[in-house]
């Protein structure tokens, strides 16, 4: 069984050989509810890619101080994953960047498409945001992760296409594209490691579809209705599918 992994800013400055001393915040969920005591081995990360590993010598409700044994610093070299997820009735748009989360994608960007049902309205949209903040933090640790995914700021429709980097290859999924997504990849990373992209993009539209505008404007940055397979797939899964797809042909799986 893997180790438990919990979340301090302390383990950025954790050293081999020296005693990390974490608050409630972490001593509370540990002992209160994971039961761990002295002896046992425990993760602790940053969300920035450091992890420290060690062994738990001392624990109460208020306090849990671990000997520390390992300290590594995961790579964030790319392609990174982005996910663009259009927001979605009956949090389907939750349940979609929990999912990506635990596959392993990097970067999520929150958009209100002009067919989304869902929105994020001014007086509510900090609080949206930190409730997705909170889930990908969640599922990170949940998914053993070191490095949590970044949340961008909300986009809304076709300014989308400007918010993406003019050098990211942006696959947009939709159920009347001809292109393959399997094929499109495989010529993506058929180039030298070199030559890919700094970031891989999918776009991921609301229940009601992408609309032609929107569409329209992704297409004229170059990015590329792609199709995921011969079934219709919520908004909910298609980007899991997108990014499982991704992680295979870039061979991390």
């Amino acid at each position: 069984m893997s180790r438990p992994v919990f979340r301090s800013d302390a383990a950025a400055e954790a050293t081999v050989g020296s005693a990390l001393t974490l608050g409630e915040d972490v001593a509370g969920h540990a002992v209160r509810v994971r039961r761990i005591g002295p002896g046992e081995e425990i993760d602790i990360v940053d969300g920035a890619g450091t992890r420290a590993r060690g062994t738990v010598s001392a624990a109460s409700a208020n306090a849990v101080t671990i000997d520390v044994t390992a300290v590594t610093n995961e790579d964030s070299s790319g392609p990174h994953l982005v996910l663009v997820q259009a927001l979605a009735k009956g949090d389907r748009d939750l349940q979609a960047i929990e999912t990506a989360t635990e596959i392993g994608v990097d970067e999520v960007i929150p958009w209100a498409a002009e067919r989304s049902i869902a929105d994020w309205p001014a007086k509510k949209r900090e609080k949206l945001a930190a409730k997705w903040e909170n889930l990908l933090g969640t599922a990170s640790l949940q998914a053993r992760r070191s490095r949590f995914p970044v949340l961008h700021d909300l986009v809304r429709g076709s300014s989308l296409a400007t918010a993406l980097d003019d050098t990211d290859a942006v696959f947009v999924l939709h159920e009347t594209a001809r292109l393959r997504l399997s094929d499109a990849l495989a010529d993506l990373t058929a180039a030298e490691s070199g030559q890919l992209p700094a970031r891989i993009v999918f776009v991921v539209g609301p229940e009601g579809g992408i609309s032609h505008g929107e569409l329209e404007a992704l297409t004229a940055r170059a990015a590329k209705p792609v199709l995921l397979g011969p079934t219709i797939l919520r908004s909910s899964s298609a980007g899991a599918a997108g990014l499982v797809l991704a992680q295979n042909s870039l061979g991390r799986w």
